[in-house]
Order: structure tokens, then sequence, then C-alpha cells
């Protein structure tokens, strides 16, 4: 399913909804990445609290894809570019 985000403010609770439905507590999911239960709870919270990386690192430990569409294509006419969270710089947690 699309989840379609707008607004940054629209990032958070689908964050926290995809680990409740992948039946993942903040410390099941913490430990997945490596991290404390605390700062997946603050990244929750605040998801502007991680650059692109960490936040692509997020979503393949939930087994969500990003998909960039453009918005001005007609509707299933876009094709999704892999993208690489494997590039770029390391950033802290």
């Amino acid at each position: 399913m699309d989840y379609l985000i707008s607004i940054p403010d629209q990032l958070a609770p689908q964050l926290r909804s995809l680990r409740k439905v992948r039946q993942l507590s903040q410390t099941d999911l913490a430990r997945k990445l490596g991290l404390s239960q605390s700062r997946i709870a603050a990244i929750e919270r605040n998801p502007a609290a991680v650059n692109t990386g960490q936040l692509l690192e997020l979503l393949k430990a939930l087994g969500v894809d990003l998909v960039l569409r453009d918005a001005r294509a007609p509707a299933g006419n876009a094709s999704p570019v892999p993208i690489r969270s494997d590039t770029g710089p390391e950033g802290e947690w």
C-alpha cells in the first residue's frame, strides 16, 4: 500500500504505524539498527532528527521502499527508480 507524505508532520505517525504493523517494539527496531530505544522514540517524534541515509536504513529495517513519483506524470505511467542507501556521507545516529 502507498502512503502519500505531503508534509513533514505526516512522516512521524507513518513510521510509528509501520513499526507497529510489523509487530516491532521500539526496542526491537533499535536492536535491528544498533540503536537505543530512546533514539527510536526520538526519531518517531521528529523524523527530521536523521539524515536521508539514516531514514533509508530505518525504512529498510521496516521492510519499506522509498519511491519518488513524478506528481506531474499521469497516474500509472510512473516507474520507480531504485534508490541506493549505501552512498553518501555517513551521519551520526
